[in-house]
This record gives structure tokens, C-alpha cells and sequence, in this order.
């Protein structure tokens, strides 16, 4: 087979991203996954708090401030950050696990603050376990596709695209077909028409040709006579 390129047809430019584009990228998702991790944190263990002191439904804990900058950085900032440098890295695969990891890890770091409320500390250890989980079944997912063997591509058919700009050709004429019994019996022996009609005839006794090919072939030498 012979694959030619068509005229005018789409080629392919992505690449590989540089080393410097890598570190960056990784950097930059590894900060944002750092702020959405404090975010978390912080937003749990001041979630029922309130700057006044008091909510509708009565007295809470007061808040010590800074909750602009933790819902900033857990529902805001840290996402964007991440994501960029997940795109800039290209690195498929490596946000969803490191978010669980990150996040779960300040929610579990719950359990130390003295200061959080019962409520808070029982809420982050369970829902940091979760995303402990979560992760580590991303991690397995990801590594199980990896390890698995590729599938065979289909033969193209000639003629057919094989990819982007590419057509297969046949690289063989395709072959010729034989012909019929009847005429190789018939040009066998051009020079005595009546000695292949009587091989005709015992072909068609054998069963090699039916009746109407014999008498169609019969009349055809009879003629030549």
C-alpha cells in the first residue's frame, strides 16, 4: 500500500510543550490547588460564625475576619489559578487528584485546630477522607488506561483516508479473473472444431458445463466450420 499525501489537506501542529511551560504550568496548578486547600479550610472552621456575632436564628461565634479572602481563595482564585496551569502543562490527568489531595488534606488538618467547633472538625475529617478517596480511585483509573494494551487499527481499504491528509492507494492491480471453462476448453484446440465438441461433450456429461453452455458453444465452432 502507498499513502499520499492530498493537496490542501489539514496538518497536524500540536507538540509537546516545553520544559519551562511544564514547570510553570505545574506551579501555577500546584498554588492554586494550595489556595483552594486554605480556602477550604478556614471557610469550614468560621462557616457558622458570623461578624456580628449574631444570625437570625440566634447567637454564634464571631467571626476573626478575613472571610473575603478564604471564599476567594477556595470558590474563586485557587480554581482559576489551577486550571490555567493545568492547560499550560497539558497535564491530563494530574488536576482532579491533586485537587482531591489538596483540599482534603486542609479539611483533615481540621482535626488540630482546637478552636474549631466539634461540628467542624467531624465535618472536615469525614469529607476530607472522602476526597482522600476520591483521588486515590482517580489515580488507579488513570494508571489502569495507561497500562492498558493499544487496540489494532483497521486495515485501511484503498482509496480510503487513512488520516488527516493522507490517502492509501492500491499498490498492486487487482487480479484478473479466469475464464470460463467452457472457453478454455473451446481455444484449447482452434484447429478441430469437432474434436472439442466432443470435449465439450464430456465435459458437459462430467457435470463441468450445463446444457446451454454446451449448446452455445457447439454453435459458436459449428460456424467456424
Amino acid at each position: 500500500m502507498v499513502a499520499t499525501p492530498n493537496q490542501g489537506g489539514p496538518r497536524p501542529t500540536a507538540g509537546k510543550p516545553s520544559a519551562t511551560r511544564v514547570v510553570v504550568g505545574f506551579t501555577l496548578m500546584f498554588a492554586g490547588v494550595a489556595l483552594m486547600s486554605y480556602g477550604a479550610h478556614f471557610v469550614t472552621k468560621t462557616g457558622t460564625c458570623s461578624g456580628t456575632g449574631y444570625v437570625s436564628y440566634g447567637p454564634v461565634a464571631k467571626c476573626p475576619g478575613g472571610e473575603a479572602l478564604y471564599i476567594t481563595s477556595a470558590f474563586f482564585l485557587g480554581p482559576v489559578v489551577a486550571i490555567v496551569g493545568w492547560l499550560m502543562a497539558r497535564a491530563w490527568g494530574w488536576l482532579w487528584p491533586t485537587i482531591c489531595f489538596g483540599v482534603g488534606a486542609g479539611l483533615v488538618l481540621l482535626a488540630s485546630e482546637s478552636t474549631a467547633s466539634t461540628g467542624a472538625r467531624g465535618f472536615g475529617g469525614v469529607s476530607g477522607v472522602c476526597l482522600f478517596a476520591l483521588g486515590g480511585l482517580s489515580v488507579f483509573t488513570t494508571l489502569r488506561k495507561r497500562r492498558r494494551p493499544p487496540q489494532p487499527q483497521p486495515h485501511p481499504q484503498p482509496g480510503a483516508a487513512a488520516g488527516p491528509g493522507i490517502t492509501v492507494l492500491p499498490s498492486a492491480p487487482a487480479p484478473t479473473r479466469r475464464a470460463p471453462v467452457a472457453t478454455r476448453a473451446a481455444t484449447a484446440d482452434r484447429s478441430d472444431p469437432l474434436a472439442t465438441i466432443a470435449r465439450l461433450a464430456q465435459l458437459r456429461d462430467s457435470g463441468a458445463l450445463t446444457e446451454d453452455e454446451f449448446e452455445i458453444q457447439k454453435a459458436k465452432l459449428l460456424a467456424e466450420i
